[in-house]
């Protein structure tokens, strides 16, 4: 029930992403299904089939490259297995996004809990974008010191990945001595104030999959000529801040929330809709007002 569920949901998600050009056309559509699919994630993928990515995977990945590689140690957890391959499959065609903002436990709650951070008005604080651009870059250190860990003592390094608040959020849900608990809800508390803090600035996991996003087939969510310059809508928007100030997409941090997409096809929203709008109705005016001429 577990596989036959989650691969649906899969099939499921996969349409919506191949259909998003259409889909995004309908704002309230897309967020009541990302929101249903976010609490699918937490519920039934995280607490329930205990299918939390973690870095530590990644270990598993890597030394089994390196003594000699068999499934037999993936197949023992087919909910994991099935994430895993879905999740790599997919990095090179949307990149990191689709996992990260879509089938990540953790990045899921987080996401309820900046919702929540919201509507009870706590301040929002948005990191400047000079210190933002530096904090992106504390994850990949963190990655490199794992891995590297892993290869000299797999003990210390999974000790180590406790960095991640993976296993006691989702898999002990928060079951555990109060060091542990205490740094999971810290960051859940941050993340009232930061959106995704963890996401961005200190996940390791991310990190590994945000390299091999970079592989990724083609740059999928649009952009126009008005992106950036003047128009900055989409990145004010953008709670993670994954927009450049020249309009351009940063894949390496989008979580593909498609927040900027729906914009782009909102005519009340994009500036170039608007203007394209406002041209329409100038020639509809001169043309009213060259038939009254005419028929004068």
């Amino acid at each position: 029930m577990q596989i036959a569920l989650l691969v649906t949901s899969l099939i499921v998600l996969t349409v919506f992403f191949a259909r998003q050009k259409t889909l995004s056309r309908h704002p309230e559509l897309v967020r009541r299904f990302r929101w249903g699919f976010l609490l699918f994630t937490v519920f039934f993928i995280g607490f329930y089939a205990q299918g939390q990515l973690s870095v530590v995977n990644i270990y598993t990945l890597l030394l089994a490259l390196w003594d000699g590689f068999t499934l037999d140690v993936f197949l023992l957890d087919p909910v994991l297995f099935i994430l895993w391959t879905y999740t790599f499959v997919t990095l090179f065609v949307w990149g990191r996004g689709l996992f990260c903002g879509w089938l990540c436990p953790f990045g899921a709650l987080q996401e309820m809990a900046a919702w929540l951070g919201q509507k009870l008005r706590f301040r929002q604080i948005r990191v400047p974008e000079r210190w933002h651009r530096r904090l992106i870059l504390i994850k990949y250190p963190i990655l490199l010191g794992l891995v590297g860990t892993a290869f000299i003592s797999l003990t210390l390094a999974e000790q180590l990945a406790e960095v991640e608040p993976f296993k006691t959020s989702i898999t002990l849900v928060f079951w555990r001595y109060w060091p542990f608990v205490a740094y999971a809800l810290g960051l859940l508390m941050i993340g009232m104030f930061i959106h995704k803090f963890y996401c961005r600035y200190l996940c390791p996991l991310g990190a590994g999959l945000a390299v091999l996003g970079r592989f990724r087939l083609f740059s999928w969510l649009d952009r126009i000529d008005r992106c950036g310059s003047p128009c900055q809508h989409c990145k004010n928007e953008c709670g993670i801040n994954a927009i450049r100030k020249d309009g351009q997409i940063d894949y390496d941090e989008c979580i593909q929330c498609l927040e900027c997409v729906v914009i782009l096809r909102d005519e009340t929203q994009c500036v170039d809709s608007i203007v394209r709008g406002k041209q329409q109705l100038r020639q509809q005016q001169q043309a009213q007002i060259l038939a009254t001429d005419a028929s004068a």
